[in-house]
């Protein structure tokens, strides 16, 4: 009887589908299988909600159409990895473990601070968040050498590893229909809808995890900056691990990525 590797599930950033982060698979693949969601925040199946409980259902559903009974070990990065740990929560038979990559799980005050602008000052949240930033976002190029050309300078990708920037440029980028030229593969509307509506509900009583989660935060990561990952620690039982770098730590830094995650992964 041929005994199966373990299977990485993997859920991307806001924006950026999961194909972009191609050389982690491959750096993963010789001991793990990959399998992954290619786009959260596209599929009306699973349209943004106020709390993103949609896509840990389409998370859900995606493991269970990919994996064929076998559990999966969740890794996901910013949403892809709050998303990862909703779905845990909702689904534990399904998951080995997981590992989150910086995940935006916003804590104490400031949890509290969103969830009252989410449900009473709805003008606020474009402040509080990076929607603000995705809304004056360029989103169309007469060409992928133009995309980037322009796009490489810019503080989220100039310190992006050249082969996952050159990925970003080939699936985070369409051919446009309507104007010619490439568009987002994530609207652009749609990043914003997501960025407004991350779970803000941390700041109540909330159980532990299910499964074994560990986290992964970088050393520039704006969350590491205000503790989140310390209170997370605290209120939800999930460890944390530093890594160089900031937020993008995954697309910069991949090679030391997979091998930070590699090192997490309880050996069954």
């Amino acid at each position: 009887m041929m005994i199966s590797r373990p299977l990485i599930h993997f859920a991307h950033a806001n924006g950026i589908p999961s194909l972009v982060y191609k050389k982690l698979f491959e750096l993963f693949a010789d001991e793990y299988d990959v399998v992954y969601v290619s786009t959260l925040g596209t599929d009306p199946s699973y349209p943004t909600d106020k709390n993103w409980s949609n896509f840990a259902d389409q998370i859900i559903n995606n493991i269970e159409q990919q994996a064929q009974g076998r559990k999966v070990i969740g890794v996901g990065h910013s949403l892809g990895a709050v998303s990862t740990l909703l779905a845990s929560f909702k689904r534990p038979d399904l998951f080995e473990q997981v590992i989150l990559l910086d995940p935006p799980l916003i804590m104490g005050k400031a949890s509290f601070a969103f969830d009252v602008a989410k449900r009473f000052f709805p003008n606020q949240l474009d402040k509080m968040t990076p929607a603000k930033l995705s809304l004056r976002r360029r989103d169309h190029w007469n060409s992928r050498e133009q995309a980037y050309e322009l796009l490489r300078p810019k503080s989220l990708y100039q310190k992006f590893d050249e082969s996952c920037f050159q990925a970003y440029i080939d699936y985070a980028l369409v051919e446009d229909v309507e104007r010619g030229g490439v568009t987002l593969t994530i609207p652009k509307a749609a990043e914003v809808a997501i960025f407004r509506s991350g779970p803000s509900s941390w700041w109540l009583p909330h159980k532990k995890t299910q499964v074994p989660v560990h986290m992964v935060t970088g050393s520039e990561s704006p969350f590491l900056q205000q503790k989140f990952p310390q209170m997370a620690e605290k209120k939800l039982g999930i460890p944390f691990t530093v890594i160089g770098g900031g937020h993008m730590f995954p697309l910069e830094h991949p090679d030391e990525t997979v091998k930070v995650v590699k090192s997490l992964i309880i050996k069954i």
